[in-house]
């Protein structure tokens, strides 16, 4: 068995990160599982779960999800394995997480904020829209994207748009829109190999199985 001491020992399959996010809800209830500091970090977790899934949705592949626990930035890391060159190659997207809350009227106040910061060019900004009493027009936050200098190389948001349904677009550059059925689409990435850990450097492709593992909810 594979013990976990932090995070980042473990890359986590979307299904893991988002069904992790739903036990702690039915465990210490909603409110708190969406506030308490605790949980922060299982939080995005949760929301960069649902950005791999729409990747995993658009381009046919298979994503990870790892949190930082050791550097302030980034928030996450999505990683991919890439094995068309014949080696496993470890394709990494640093995914910088902010939500957008009930006390922001406008979602382009919060991510006029982040952008007015410095990060490195090769990060990705994601925004989970939490703000359920307003109307999200992902057209125009395209169009105003268009007109703010910012230091990421791709800004997406993450909304409910349903019950069970998540749009989940990229808005800088203006791209792609993924519609997930939660339900159905988690349940197909169940067959994804549920967690992965760097190994030593080899030559082969294959993935060795490590066993079982124990990752604790705090």
């Amino acid at each position: 068995m594979i013990a976990a001491s932090n995070y980042s020992e473990l890359w986590m399959s979307p299904y893991i990160a988002i069904t992790r996010m739903a036990t702690i809800s039915e465990t210490y209830g909603v409110e708190r599982a969406r506030t308490d500091g605790r949980f922060k970090k299982d939080r995005e977790a949760w929301t960069t779960g649902m950005l791999a899934l729409a990747l995993s949705k658009l381009k046919d592949e298979e994503w990870w999800i790892e949190i930082e626990t050791v550097d302030s930035t980034p928030d996450t890391k999505l990683r991919q394995i890439d094995q068309s060159s014949g080696h496993n190659v470890i394709q990494t997207r640093n995914i910088e997480i902010v939500d957008w809350e009930e006390n922001v009227d406008d979602i382009m106040e919060v991510i006029r904020k982040k952008c007015s910061r410095a990060y490195p060019s090769h990060y990705l900004l994601l925004v989970y829209a939490r703000h359920s009493g307003k109307v999200l027009d992902f057209n125009r936050v395209i169009e105003e994207m268009k007109g703010i200098r910012s230091p990421f190389l791709e800004v997406w948001v993450c909304a409910f748009i349903g019950r069970d349904d998540v749009k989940v677009v990229r808005v800088a550059p203006g791209g792609p829109a993924v519609d997930l059925r939660v339900r159905v689409d988690l349940e197909k990435s169940r067959k994804q190999t549920p967690f992965l850990r760097r190994g030593a450097r080899g030559t082969g492709i294959e993935f060795r199985d490590l066993g079982l593992a124990y990752l604790p909810i705090p």
